[in-house]
């Protein structure tokens, strides 16, 4: 991650970016302790948990509308959208990828830690990196024009 990305350089979308890492770094923090002080701070990480499964519904389905919108002028595709494939700048696939990639990694690992309790909640944390990438291809993914023929 460099600090052009995820610093204040004006690049678009640099709030989802921020988000998808802050989020990261919360969601480990807050597992580190609910992992540690089980008994105690399982209700943080249940709430956290939550929360971020509910932002990321929430920016997931914000990010399907700007996507469905811009489908009438351009091509849209699904992978683009969602995963950022030949519609974002590798640097920016690159943040968002590796977001995911280690809230999956702290939800699985917890999980497994501490499997049967309601720890597995943290497995639905990692919806926050995936809507944040949906709303940013959305808003500033490059996405194809589509052709003037009428069919």
């Amino acid at each position: 991650m460099t600090a052009e990305i995820v610093g204040d350089s004006g690049s678009p979308g640099q709030h989802l970016l921020r988000l998808s890492w802050l989020s990261t770094v919360v969601l480990a923090a807050v597992v580190a302790a609910g992992l540690v002080f089980s008994d105690g701070f399982i209700p943080f990480v249940v709430a956290l948990s939550a929360a971020m499964f509910l932002l990321g519904s929430l920016l997931l389905l914000l990010g399907l509308l700007y996507g469905l919108k811009r489908s009438r002028v351009e091509i849209v595709t699904v992978v683009g959208l969602f995963f950022l494939q030949d519609s974002a700048p590798s640097t920016v696939r690159r943040v968002f990828a590796g977001s995911m990639a280690f809230q999956f990694g702290i939800a699985f690992t917890a999980a497994l830690m501490r499997p049967y309790t309601e720890m597995a909640f943290v497995i639905l944390a990692p919806m926050l990196p995936l809507g944040s990438a949906a709303l940013w291809s959305s808003q500033h993914g490059f996405f194809p024009r589509r052709g003037s023929d009428p069919s």
